[in-house]
């Protein structure tokens, strides 16, 4: 008998491998190794932030919008993936969920893929964070 965890994980597995159809375009391709450990990446994010989350959305969500960055080839696609995702996790729970999960992923693209020039560190440390002070004042 299967837990209702590892459904979940394998549901979650199933919805990241599909999109290597579309990443698959890109020169990007995960493999199933690969999927587990964003899943687990994922699962740690969560329990850091105090956040929980039923799913996979956000990483396939993640996938797709930075798909076509100049900044991810397939050496790196793994780890830019896992510090993308880890970076959402922690701006959503500093945000106060002000900003919806799609519009902070089109910002971390519009940063990443402009100013931040391809750097987790920049994105995070100053451009997000610039972001983050914004609605700290307002909030």
């Amino acid at each position: 008998m299967f837990s209702l965890e590892l459904l979940s994980q394998k549901l979650a597995l199933d919805e990241i491998l599909e999109l290597n159809d579309l990443s698959g375009l890109f020169g990007l391709k995960l493999t199933p190794q690969d999927a587990l450990a964003l899943i687990e990446s994922r699962n740690q994010a969560l329990i850091s932030h105090g956040r929980i989350e039923i799913g996979s959305a956000t990483i396939g969500k993640i996938i797709e919008a930075f798909l076509d960055s100049p900044y991810i080839q397939q050496a790196n696609y793994v780890a830019t993936l896992d510090e993308l995702i880890e970076t959402f996790y922690y701006m959503k729970n500093e945000m106060f969920e002000v900003i919806s999960d799609d519009d902070l992923i089109e910002l971390m693209v519009k940063y990443f893929n402009g100013k931040s020039g391809g750097s987790i560190e920049l994105l995070r440390d100053r451009d997000l964070e610039k972001v983050l002070r914004y609605i700290h004042k307002k909030f």
